[in-house]
């Protein structure tokens, strides 16, 4: 059971077996970064005369990597954009959002304690995320989260979520295999790439998605990141 205010003993360490590694989510699963993508992507429809976005609307636009948010963005003011156009406004959107990764961004409640518990039972841990490289580098080094893993994916790449390349390339990185391993994330981008690389999941809400998480079938499904040891718990039953 995890235990927020003390390390774990002997007994919790050898029940600790499984899973071997637990990958990360990044936005809606560690942090709250909406904000920030929100006012970046208003910021471009601004320069081009557009009408702002909700943070709401936003939100269920994020998860598939910037490009994608890009064409969303631009759609949901009427303008569909060719291959060219979108790689020139996913540039623009680009250098917008880095200059504003960390202005109104927050770390969700409880996702420190729960790194530094799994931390502590030796479990090893990744972000495997669809933010860019470099962009989530960033924001892990500024809220202090970076020591918390052992290894950082981001968009630099690989296919992206919801395709297994990602989570499997972690998998293979830390010397684990997909049947020790399980994926947390929020959103459909998650669910639907861990069942891809046959590694169990656990969905937590409050994320980013725009569909109900019952619906995606995730192995379990939690209200805050502090529910992860039951659910995990619950998981390992049918390992």
């Amino acid at each position: 059971m995890y235990k927020a205010q003390s390390m774990p003993d002997e007994a919790e360490k050898a029940a600790a077996a499984w899973p071997r590694v637990i990958l990360f989510d990044l936005d809606g699963t560690l942090i709250d970064s909406v904000p920030d993508i929100a006012a970046s992507a208003n910021q471009m429809l601004a320069r081009e005369g557009l009408n702002p976005l909700t943070v709401d609307e936003v939100r269920a636009m994020i998860g598939h990597g910037i490009r994608m948010l890009t064409k969303r963005v631009f759609a949901a003011r009427g303008q569909e954009l060719d291959d060219g156009a979108l790689d020139y406004k996913t540039s623009i959107m680009s250098g917008i959002y880095a200059e504003n990764l960390t202005v109104l961004t927050t770390v969700h409640d409880g996702a420190r304690e729960i790194l530094a518990h799994y931390r502590a039972l030796g479990t090893k841990l990744a972000v495997v995320t669809n933010k860019p490289q470099l962009a989530t580098e960033t924001v892990l080094s500024a809220f202090g989260l970076s020591a918390d893993f052992d290894l950082v994916i981001g968009d630099s790449g690989l296919p992206r979520k919801p395709e297994p390349d990602m989570l499997l390339h972690a998998v293979a990185q830390l010397g684990a295999t997909t049947a020790d391993t399980i994926m947390v994330g929020d959103s459909p981008a998650d669910i639907e790439s861990a069942r891809a690389a046959g590694i169990a999941s656990v969905g937590v809400r409050g994320g980013y998605t725009n569909v109900p998480l019952e619906s995606l079938q995730p192995g379990a499904i939690i209200e805050r990141l502090s529910d992860l040891p039951n659910a995990i718990e619950a998981l390992s039953a049918h390992v």
